[in-house]
């Protein structure tokens, strides 16, 4: 009967054995794929930050190297701007070069002089006595009057000559001492000017008055 139960038993025991070795096959076939697992999960996690970052940066580098392009484009432009700038300043400075060239040239006509025609007087011999004492005077009074108007004025003279010469006579008795005196005889000019515009009616034909000759002497000389 011991001999029947001891083949039972190591039967029992046999089975028992197997189950053992099963489970600690399938627990080292699990623990291996679970390293397998982890190992592809870190794998295939981290491989695109990698490729991520690589992109990013190029994105980086090429905006970069796009601003420091656009950078550089507008520095040349700036300085094209500049030169084209200084290039019209140029230009504009040898136009009013040219056109001040041209002035003293004398594109625009100047203005040409007129011409005058000089007309002697009636001569008169006046006297003064501003100073007390009979001065007497021998005078050459001339005018100057425009080309043109020159026959008219010759015509007016002469159809006035008795009232000019009164009226010139007239201006070197009433005058003063000083003014005989002066050396250009302007106050006395002055006035028979204002006396030839009267008798003549026209302020504007004679343009100046002249007296080459005045000359003074004592009473009897």
């Amino acid at each position: 009967m011991a001999e029947e139960k001891a083949p039972q038993t190591e039967a029992a025991a046999a089975p028992a054995k197997g189950g053992k070795k099963m489970l600690i096959i399938i627990a080292i076939l699990m623990a291996v794929e679970g390293v397998g697992v982890f190992f592809a999960v870190k794998m295939f996690s981290g491989g695109p930050a990698p490729a991520a970052a690589t992109e990013h940066g190029d994105d980086e580098a090429a905006a970069e190297g796009g601003a420091k392009k656009e950078g550089a484009e507008g520095e040349h432009a700036a300085a094209e701007g500049g030169h084209a700038a200084e290039s019209g300043g140029h230009e504009k400075s040898g136009e009013k070069g040219e056109k001040g060239e041209k002035g003293e040239k004398g594109d625009k006509p100047a203005k040409i002089a007129t011409a005058l025609t000089e007309i002697e007087l009636p001569e008169c011999r006046p006297s003064n006595k501003m100073t007390g004492k009979l001065t007497m005077f021998r005078m050459h009074v001339s005018i100057l009057v425009a080309t043109p108007q020159a026959d008219r004025a010759k015509g007016l003279v002469e159809a006035n000559k008795s009232r000019i010469t009164d009226r010139i006579n007239y201006v070197l008795r009433s005058a003063e001492p000083a003014h005989l005196n002066e050396p250009g005889l302007e106050t006395i000019k002055r006035r028979i000017k204002q006396e030839l515009d009267r008798i003549l009616a026209d302020d504007k034909m004679v343009q100046e008055v002249l007296i080459p000759e005045l000359l003074q002497s004592g009473y009897g000389l």
